[in-house]
C-alpha cells in the first residue's frame, strides 16, 4: 500500500506545481494533513499528548526538510526521476542506523547493494540533466538527492522513540508543525498571489494531503515498531517503477532507457542488501 500511494505522490506534487508555489503547496498539504489527523483522535477521543521532542523532530526533517527540498527540486526535473534519485535512502539510513541501532550493522551486503544502487542512482542523475530545466535541472536533482537524508533521521527516530506512542497523534502534531513551519518560509520567500486555485491545485493538494501524508505516514510509523529501519527505507528503491509509469500516464513524461536502467539498478542494489548470507556447513 505505501509503495502504490508514494508512487503516485510525485506525479501528484509536478500537477500541483503548475499553479502553486512550491513551499505554500508543501505547507498546506502538511498542515491540513496534520489537522485532520488530530481531528480524527479528538474525535475519537484519544489524547492528544504525545513526545514533543520527538514530534519536533518530525516536524523539522521527514516533513519540512525533506518535502520543501523535493518540492523545490520538482520544478526543474521530471517527477518519475525525482522518485529514483530519492532512492538514495537506504545508503543513509544504513550509516545512521549502523550507529545508532545496535541491531543493524552495516553488513557487506548492505553496502554491496547500496554501491550498485548508487550507480543507478548516477545514471538518473544524468538523465535529469538532460531533461529538466536548462538552468537550475542541475541544483533541483542535488535537492532530490540530499532530501531522504531528512527522511532518514525521522526513520531512525521513529525507531528509536516512538514505540510506545499514538501514530496518529504523533504524527498529527509533526505533520501540523512543518506546514506552519513551511507556510512561514513561504511567507517571506515566495508570492502568494502567484498561486491559483484551479481545480487542478485543489484536488493535488487534498490528494496529497490525506492520501499521501495522513494515511501513509501513520502506517510508517507503525510498520517501523516490526521491522527495521534499513528494511523499511529500500520502500525508496521500488517508488521509481512506479513513479515513471505515473508520470508518463498521467503528465506525459518520457520514459528513458537511462531512466528505467537507474530504477532497474536501484532494484538490483535492493535485492543484493536483502541477501542473507547463507551458514557455513559447520554451523549448519
Amino acid at each position: 500500500m505505501l509503495v502504490l500511494i508514494w508512487s503516485s505522490t510525485w506525479v501528484s506534487i509536478k500537477i500541483g506545481l503548475e499553479d502553486c508555489p512550491p513551499l505554500l503547496g508543501a505547507g498546506i498539504r502538511f498542515s491540513l494533513a496534520g489537522v485532520v489527523l488530530l481531528a480524527v483522535s479528538a474525535a475519537r477521543r484519544r489524547r492528544l499528548r504525545t513526545d514533543v521532542r520527538l514530534a519536533v523532530v518530525l516536524g523539522v526533517f521527514p516533513f519540512a526538510l525533506t518535502y520543501g527540498l523535493v518540492y523545490w527540486g520538482e520544478q526543474y526535473i521530471p517527477s518519475g526521476l525525482a522518485a529514483v534519485l530519492f532512492g538514495v535512502l537506504p545508503l543513509y539510513v544504513a550509516v545512521m542506523g549502523a550507529t545508532l541501532l545496535p541491531d543493524q550493522p552495516l553488513r557487506a551486503q548492505v553496502i554491496a547493494g547500496v554501491l550498485v544502487a548508487i550507480a543507478g542512482l548516477a545514471l538518473a542523475f544524468a538523465e535529469s540533466l538532460d531533461l529538466g530545466d536548462e538552468d537550475l535541472a542541475l541544483a533541483g536533482a542535488a535537492a532530490l538527492a540530499f532530501a531522504p537524508l531528512g527522511a532518514a533521521v525521522g526513520n531512525i527516530s521513529i525507531k528509536l522513540r516512538a514505540g510506545a506512542l499514538d501514530p496518529v497523534v504523533l504524527n498529527g502534531w509533526a505533520m501540523l508543525g512543518a506546514g506552519l513551519a513551511l507556510l512561514a518560509v513561504s511567507g517571506i520567500g515566495e508570492s502568494w498571489g502567484d498561486a491559483a486555485w484551479t481545480a487542478k491545485a485543489v484536488g493535488s493538494i487534498a490528494y496529497l494531503a490525506l492520501i499521501g501524508s495522513a494515511v501513509p505516514f501513520v502506517g510508517l510509523t507503525i510498520l517501523l515498531r516490526h521491522i527495521s529501519a534499513q528494511a523499511m527505507s529500500f520502500l525508496a528503491m521500488l517508488l521509481p517503477f512506479g513513479a515513471l509509469i505515473f508520470g508518463a500516464t498521467i503528465y506525459d513524461e518520457r520514459i528513458t532507457a537511462r531512466a528505467v536502467g537507474g530504477a532497474a539498478l536501484v532494484a538490483t542494489g535492493l535485492l543484493i542488501a536483502q541477501m542473507q548470507r547463507r551458514p557455513s556447513l559447520a554451523t549448519r
